[in-house]
This record gives structure tokens, sequence and C-alpha cells, in this order.
């Protein structure tokens, strides 16, 4: 029962800590005055409240303490028996939520969330009698959600597991893959790596659509991030999907720490300098200039050098603007999106199944928590490249500042 209540539980559970951590996201961001109309290209009846998310991360919670109830006390029956309708019936009674079509929790915000999932999905249109990619790189908010979806990729892994179980309990044939919980069935890994071939795609076609050389060449390097992520699932799978030979193992062991430590410390790069605009040591020019409305004819600003040994400042290693407070809070972060990665590289291995499902949970959590501290600092780098913050007087300008609004075009 334990292992149960940690594998069907766990997905649930991470879910609405997700939730919740979005409505910490919001509070945050709206206490700093950030537009997130703008940076997500939300509506005015769009946006959603702190509020608003906390009721329906309530609602969640609410379902699950029921279904965790009735399977722990054995209330229903059926739930005893099949354990994975608790899975099943979470995420039902979630989209259905999503998917009313009545005014409450806030339809015109589910609805853009909808739209922008629908497009992270199926990213091609039909047009002129046949498929065309998007006319333009990949929007921002598309790619918040999908780099979400990457966090919950064990979640969409137990969803495909819980509906292999669920097809032969309608048929009523109980093999040793369903005692096992399907682990040596090919689904479920396909369906927990689906998220970063999404990610992957929508890289490839901001690259198509790039129109400078450099933003052609990172994009580039963003798809071989996620290709790691994908081969952490994939070769982390092989022992099991062929058996524990020893030679086998042996090989795989190898092949799967490789690719643990490429990946590990390739996106803790990309968290740090990518995708949060730390690790950069400011040089004299820059210092100069910081603070005017100075940017490449195509709306990106160049970024200081990662190493500048002529002179530093009080950001140093971090970046020139800075928006929250204290800085130590910056280097807190890095250490712990280091130890977090790390942490759901190993919850891949085969290994894991000696630990058991407890372990399993507390990677699942412990990887939306980390994806919410990161959000924190990737919605404001993207405020800091388009100049949308509240700007605060510098420590190198010796006249009186106002603090002013510097409005910028959206991405």
């Amino acid at each position: 029962m334990p292992s149960d209540v940690s594998y069907f539980f766990g997905g649930p559970l991470a879910i609405n800590v997700f939730v919740v951590g979005g409505a910490l996201n919001l509070m945050v961001f709206q206490s700093l005055g950030l537009p997130i109309d703008k940076i997500f290209g939300l509506q005015a009846d769009e946006t959603p409240s702190p509020r608003g998310i906390l009721a329906f991360a309530t609602v969640m919670f609410a379902l699950l303490s029921t279904l965790y109830y009735a399977l722990k006390l054995d209330a229903i029956a059926l739930i005893g028996r099949h354990h994975e309708l608790v899975l099943v019936i979470y995420c039902i009674v979630v989209l259905v939520l999503l998917m009313l079509p009545f005014n409450v929790l806030h339809l015109r915000f589910r609805r853009f969330l909808g739209r922008s999932l629908w497009r992270c999905i199926v990213p091609v249109s039909w047009a002129a009698g046949g498929l065309q990619l998007p006319p333009t790189e990949t929007p921002f908010v598309d790619v918040y959600i999908a780099d979400g979806l990457t966090s919950m990729s064990k979640i969409f892994g137990d969803v495909a597991v819980a509906l292999l179980m669920l097809s032969q309990s309608i048929q009523g044939t109980h093999n040793d893959m369903y005692v096992a919980k399907m682990k040596h069935h090919l689904f479920p890994y396909l369906a927990a790596a689906s998220p970063y071939m999404i990610r992957a795609i929508q890289c490839l076609i901001s690259y198509h659509r790039a129109v400078l050389t450099n933003d052609k060449f990172l994009h580039v390097l963003n798809t071989f991030k996620y290709g790691t992520g994908l081969c952490v699932i994939l070769v982390g799978a092989l022992p099991v999907l062929f058996g524990p030979s020893p030679d086998l193992l042996l090989d795989t062991d190898t092949l799967f720490l490789l690719c643990a430590c490429c990946n590990s410390l390739y996106s803790l790069f990309w968290d740090v300098v990518m995708d949060w605009g730390l690790g950069q040591p400011p040089n004299e020019d820059q210092l100069l200039h910081e603070g005017t409305d100075e940017e490449e004819e195509d709306g990106h600003r160049n970024t200081p050098p990662l190493w500048n040994m002529k002179r530093m400042n009080s950001h140093a290693y971090l970046r020139h603007t800075l928006l929250y407070e204290p800085k130590l809070v910056y280097f807190a972060a890095m250490t712990f999106d280091g130890m977090l990665r790390i942490l759901w590289v190993t919850s891949n291995w085969h290994w894991v199944d000696v630990i058991g499902a407890d372990f399993k949970m507390v990677a699942q959590v412990a990887e939306v928590c980390r994806r919410c501290m990161w959000n924190l600092f990737r919605v404001e780098w993207q405020c800091v490249k388009l100049k949308l913050y509240k700007k605060q007087p510098s420590i190198h300008d010796n006249k009186d500042t106002t603090i002013t609004i510097v409005a910028s075009k959206s991405a």
C-alpha cells in the first residue's frame, strides 16, 4: 500500500504544489510591479489573480485528499482493487475543471492557457493544402509553458502507466506487467520524454524563423540541451526494457552517468547564464551605458561578457540589474538549482527501484519546486532584457533618480 500511495499520488501532489507555486510566483511578480500582461501577451481580462489560482489549488487538494482516504480506508471497493483509478479520476476531474464553459475559475485565463497548450502540442497549422510552421519564433509564453511541462515529465509517465493498467483491468487480465506497473513497457518512457520533444521542436522552429545567425546558433545549442534530457530518460530505461544482463547493466550505467553529467552541467549553465542572465561581471563600457535605451535593431540587448578582469562592481558574477534583494538569493538559487537537477537525473536511474516509490514522489515534488524557483528568475530576466521593470537609482549615478517605468516592446 505505501508504494501504491507514493506511486499514484506523487504526480497529483506535484501538480498541486506546482499550482500553489504558480500563485506564489504571481504574487512576487505583482509585488515588483512587473507587467505580466506584456510579458506573456495577456489581455486585461485574461490575467489571473493569485487568489483565484489558490482557490483552484484548494479544490485540487480537496480532491486529492478525498481520493487518498478512499484508497487508505477502502471506502470505495473499486478503487481498493484498482489503485490506478486514483490517478485516472484525478486527471479527469482536473481536465473537466480546466475545460468548464462556465464563467468560474477565471474562464478567460483558462481559454488562454488552453490555446497556449495547444500551440505547444501542435505547433504546425494546416494552410494552402499543407502543413505550415509558425511565421515567427516561438513566443515567450509558449516556451514558458513548455518548460513547465518538462518538469512534469514523470507525471506524464505515471499517467501512461495508469492508462495501461486500466486497460488491463477493463479486459480483466492482470499479467506480470500489471503487477510491475508497466515497468517493462516502452509507452510510459515515451510519455515522460514527450515534453522534451515538444521543447526541442520549439527550438527548431525558432531556429528556422530566426533572422540573426547568433540567435540561430543559440537555438541549436538549446535543442541539444533538451536532447541530453531525452538521453537521460531513454538510456535510464534501457536496463528495464531489455533485461538485467550484467554486461548490459555495466554499459548502460556508464552511458547513463555520461548523459547525466552532461545534462546536469549543461542545464545548470543554461539556467544560470541564458535563462536567468547571471554570471556576467560588467565591464567599464557597459557600466557607462547602464540605464540607456540603446538596443539592437531587432530589439535584443547586447549581453555583457562573462569574464572581465578590469573592474568589478557590487553585482559581480550576477548581472547589472537585479530586481530581488538581497543578492544572496541569486547565489542560493544557483546552488539549489544545481542540487535539484542532480536529484532529477538520478531519479531516472534504474537503481531507484531499490529505494521504492517514495523517492520517486520526492523527486517529482522537488522538481516542480525547482521550476517554481526557476520561473521567478526567468521572468525577471525577461523583464530586464525588455526593460519592463521599475528602474531603481544606479549606485554609479550621483544625481537623484526617480523611479520610472521603462516600457519596451514585448516578446
